[in-house]
């Protein structure tokens, strides 16, 4: 079985992303030093979850205009 570096790279970046996202939920207190409550975790969560989706968006259109510059 053939495995991209593609889906290489996306399982990569998956597990970063999951890391990231667990490091977020499991902290106690953020970089300046406030108590993390549950309002904030999501509220990081969400900024991390769109800075994700904006680089998966960015990498499936490069992605398509390779593969539509390739035919």
């Amino acid at each position: 079985m053939k495995v991209s570096g593609w889906k290489v790279f996306q399982i990569i970046q998956f597990i970063i992303f999951a890391g990231v996202s667990i490091f977020l939920f499991v902290r106690q207190v953020d970089g300046s030093g406030a108590e993390n409550t549950l309002d904030v975790k999501l509220i990081s969560f969400a900024v991390w979850l769109g800075f994700y989706l904006f680089l998966l968006a960015l990498e499936y259109g490069i992605r398509f205009l390779c593969v539509i510059r390739k035919k």
